[in-house]
This record gives C-alpha cells, structure tokens and sequence, in this order.
C-alpha cells in the first residue's frame, strides 16, 4: 500500500469515527422540551412523595385543557382551587392532631371534603359557559365515580390492604 493511500484510508477512518461519535451524542440526548418527572412546582414540589390532597396549578392546567379556559376564568378557577386547597389542608392538620381515627370521625372526615369540593365545583361551574358547564359536570363525575371505586378497592381512608400471599408478584409469575 502507498503511503499516500494509507494516509487517506487513515484519515477517513479517523473522520468515520469522529462522525460516528458525534451522531451517537446527538441521537443518544433527550428531545427537547422538560426533563421527565414532575414538571417545577408540582405537587411533589410542594408537597412531597406520597402526600395526598390537591393540587391547584395541576389542576387548573387540566381544567384549562379541558375546558379551554380564557384568561378571566383562569384566574376566577385558580381562586377557588388555591382556597380548596387552604380549606383540605386545615382538615387534614385538624385530623392529623385528633387522637381518635375511629369510623365516625373517618366517615365525618370524608363527609366534609366532599362538602368542600361540591362547593369549589360549584363556583367553578358559575365562571363557566353553557358548554362548558357540561363538560365540566361530565369531567367531575367521572372523577368521583373512579374516587369511588378506588374507595371500593380498598383505596380509602384506612390503611392500605394487606399483600396477597404469593409475595404481590405480577399475575404472570414474573
């Protein structure tokens, strides 16, 4: 072989490789857009894992697509979630202080936050239109039936319900 020719078959290796390379790192980034997880000023921001309640800003967010809110009903929606919000904390603080968790105060407990969101549900309803109204009155049952099933499940208030007594593996074995 020349050495000329091998220059030029060393060369563009070395330009192949350095191609190569710099097409794996810009295939190998993630999509542009938000890194995955909860985006900044989620719930796990603001309330830590695994604690429950709601979430104002991810729910306007849904409210908002849902309905296609304006920028008014934004904000008259955004209210009544931050002060929903106010109103279940204040319940959960009084519970967590109470020294008995037995049926009745469970039950009293689970009476009151459905007090709460049927009148946050109803002050979103009056910001609404016609159209609106609707698709929020679907959206709202929908939400309280699958909360209901859950309940149902086991998902409620008590503790949560034993494992089953092949370990919780998949129903698959795996």
């Amino acid at each position: 072989m020349s050495r000329n020719h091998w220059k030029m078959t060393l060369g563009t290796a070395l330009l192949s490789l350095c191609a190569g390379a710099a097409s794996s790192a810009a295939f190998g980034q993630a999509p542009d857009g938000p890194p995955p997880g909860p985006p900044p000023g989620s719930s796990q921001d603001q309330q830590g894992p695994g604690q429950r309640g709601p979430n104002p800003e991810r729910e306007l967010q849904t409210l908002t697509r849902l309905l296609t809110l304006t920028a008014d009903q934004q904000t008259g929606v955004k209210a009544v979630l931050e002060q929903q919000s106010e109103q279940m904390k204040a319940l959960r603080n009084k519970s967590q202080n109470e020294a008995s968790n037995t049926r009745e105060t469970m039950q009293a407990r689970r009476s009151q936050v459905e007090a709460i969101r049927n009148e946050s549900n109803t002050r979103i309803a009056a910001l609404l239109d016609e159209n609106q109204k609707k698709t929020f009155a679907d959206w709202t049952a929908k939400r309280k039936a699958e909360m209901e099933k859950r309940r149902s499940q086991g998902g409620g208030d008590g503790p949560p319900p034993p494992p089953p007594p092949d370990g919780g593996g998949s129903p698959n074995g795996e």
